[in-house]
């Protein structure tokens, strides 16, 4: 799931306020949002993919423009994956499923969006409250979950003694003509010279699933566990 270039795009039309209090057109390097490494091995997680980095011109007059940076880094939950890997077998075994049956492919997965402006100004309260919220829509509508809606805020304390507010969202996502609970996680903070989008998801309960005379769960999945799990790897980016 891609938010950044939406998220930048909602920005513009209040960076020229921003810029003109700074009085700087510089932008700083957007440094990744990352993960520590030993937690996500610990844990069974890994980075998918190469770091993203991009940059939003945005032109204020015409012969002038400033620019913002981004980077985007995703990770998914491997030690999941194969969970749902072996139960998804034991069930075609247990029910003599064949093989070639369509089954969905469920993972859960966190990313992180890392935003730098023009003089390293820092992004109002509301501008931040309105990027995570269009991160929850762009997050609901790319992965087609329904009824996604807030069910807590959790605080989270950071590595370096910060403390971060964590929205947690639940929904359903359609399966095989099923349908399987989601949890999902949004938060936005920032640091003295950027601002920072992470957001997470995870299946969460039973797949219930109809095959010819069989009616069983696919699979079972703790979801508070795992956002349990998550949150503890987001606590490490720096």
């Amino acid at each position: 799931m891609r938010s950044c270039p939406r998220t930048l795009a909602l920005i513009c039309s209040s960076l020229l306020l921003i810029v003109t209090s700074t009085g700087c057109m510089e932008t700083p390097a957007a440094s990744p949002a990352l993960i520590d490494e030993t937690t996500l091995e610990n844990h069974g997680w890994s980075q998918e993919g190469e770091i993203e980095y991009s940059t939003l011109q945005q032109s204020i007059s015409d012969s002038s423009s400033i620019s913002f940076n981004s980077t985007f880094v995703k990770y998914r939950n491997e030690r999941l994956t194969s969970d749902i890997i072996d139960q998804t077998n034991s069930f075609k075994d247990a029910y003599n499923i064949p093989f070639d049956s369509e089954f969905p492919k469920m993972d859960a997965w966190i990313s992180t969006n890392r935003i730098t402006l023009p003089g390293g100004a820092k992004l109002p309260i509301d501008m931040i409250s309105k990027m995570t919220n269009r991160s929850f829509n762009d997050m609901s509508e790319q992965n087609n979950i329904r009824n996604f809606s807030k069910i807590e805020t959790r605080e989270l304390v950071m590595k370096e003694g910060s403390v971060i507010y964590v929205s947690i969202y639940s929904g359903s996502a359609s399966a095989q003509n099923s349908s399987l609970n989601v949890l999902g996680l949004v938060a936005a903070f920032g640091n003295e010279d950027s601002s920072t989008i992470v957001i997470g998801m995870t299946p969460n309960g039973s797949l219930p699933v109809n095959i010819g005379p069989v009616e069983a769960d696919l699979f079972t999945i703790d979801g508070n566990k795992e956002i349990e799990e998550m949150l503890e790897l987001i606590a490490t980016i720096e």
